[in-house]
């Protein structure tokens, strides 16, 4: 009867290939260790069946059994991985998954002495469990194990197989394809888990750089773009005051269609010497003061209205008079216009002025003369007519509404 305990103990794992020599003629040894592939498959299935060892050693058969499976399905010649499924399938009472173990080891080492001592305790368990046979069926049985010992013997001992051998669809594909194909598969590989991996970090810094770049970009055109304005900004106010320059000369020099501020003091310079002191007065009025630069002009132009705006008043209120009475409205405007800042007391001059904007149809500033007038002369005859004007003008503009 089998001590299982002591069966395991038999059973020794091995480290790698090389401690596996005994399982494996020396040419196909040779022709495993020149295969890489091969030879990485065969040790990884030396460690599966080491594992399996130690869960059966432990007392997890299940365990053992499932990794051993798992061992022979890649390496269908693996005979010491056979005996012990062999060895936990009787331990079990399996005898059925025992028998087809063992006759596989058989197949493969036909003298396999472990297998033969195994067979033997098989066929003593069945022995014990089955009923007593007929005389007769047991020589019938005897006979007919005496033929099948015959057959075996007569037949040429099978050459063994390698353990790691995979199988014949493996064996055939393999056979075509030399060492560099699997280098060069595993390269493709290599590339494609690279790409994979290192593909999206590539792209993302990739990105970023790009990103930054653009970003680089941007600021540039935005620092250009704010010294073209900052050019252009100051371009243009090189030209404003260039025009403004311009103008200013022009009003002091004047132009062909009107006379400069320095040609306006001489023409009233000239006037006053003549004892035109109405043309005098006109052509000061025409004078923006401001614009004098110098103080000798500024001292002459106020020399001269302090001479000339008192007794020029008359003239230029005449002179606009009569324009008015020639229905020459424009020129009669003109006129009073001037002969009220020369003298705003002349009540006479406004009331014209305001006959000459309605003669003009400038409503609006007529209202706004006779208003004036209503406000500043009070209780006089040209207030009394300001107000009827207003009125008048008030009727006529609702009709026409």
């Amino acid at each position: 009867m089998l001590n299982y305990n002591e069966e395991l103990e038999r059973f020794q794992p091995c480290a790698d290939l090389e401690s596996a020599e005994e399982n494996i003629y020396g040419k196909e040894l040779e022709e495993i260790k020149k295969n890489k592939t091969e030879l990485y498959k065969a040790n990884q299935m030396i460690k599966k069946y080491n594992q399996a060892l130690n869960y059966a050693k432990q007392g997890n058969d299940d365990l053992a059994m499932l990794q051993l499976k798992n061992v022979v399905a890649a390496i269908p010649n693996f005979v010491d991985a056979y005996l012990l499924m062999a060895l936990l399938s009787i331990k079990e009472e399996n005898y059925d998954d025992a028998r087809q173990f063992l006759d596989t080891i058989l197949k493969i080492e036909p003298d396999n002495e472990l297998a033969v001592e195994y067979g033997k305790e098989f066929e003593s368990k069945v022995v014990e469990e089955e009923p007593e046979e007929k005389e007769s069926d047991k020589k019938e049985k005897k006979k007919e194990k005496k033929k099948q010992t015959k057959a075996q013997t007569e037949q040429p001992p099978k050459k063994k197989e390698s353990p790691f051998k995979i199988s014949s669809f493996q064996e055939n594909e393999s056979a075509g394809k030399s060492p560099m194909f699997y280098m060069v598969t595993g390269i493709v590989i290599g590339v494609i888990v690279a790409a994979v991996l290192i593909y999206p970090t590539v792209r993302a810094s990739f990105n970023h750089k790009s990103t930054t770049q653009v970003e680089d970009y941007k600021e540039q055109i935005l620092a250009k773009d704010t010294q073209l304005k900052a050019s252009d900004k100051k371009v243009k106010e090189a030209q404003k005051a260039q025009k403004k320059a311009e103008d200013e000369l022009d009003e002091y020099i004047g132009t062909s269609k009107k006379d400069g501020v320095y040609d306006l003091l001489l023409s009233a310079l000239q006037k006053y010497s003549d004892r035109d002191y109405t043309g005098s007065a006109d052509a000061l009025l025409d004078i923006d003061s401001k614009k004098l630069t110098t103080k000798n002009m500024k001292a002459i132009y106020k020399d001269l209205t302090a001479k000339v705006y008192p007794s020029a008043g008359t003239g230029l209120y005449s002179k606009g008079k009569n324009a008015y009475w020639a229905k020459d409205y424009k020129t009669a405007i003109s006129y009073l216009k001037k002969a009220i800042k020369v003298s705003d007391t002349n009540r006479y001059a406004y009331d014209y002025l305001a006959k000459a904007y309605e003669g003009a149809s400038d409503q609006k500033n007529a209202k706004k003369t006779y208003q004036t007038i209503i406000e500043k002369f009070p209780g006089t005859s040209q207030a009394i007519n300001a107000k009827s004007r207003i009125d008048a003008m008030g009727k006529k503009s609702a009709k026409s509404l």
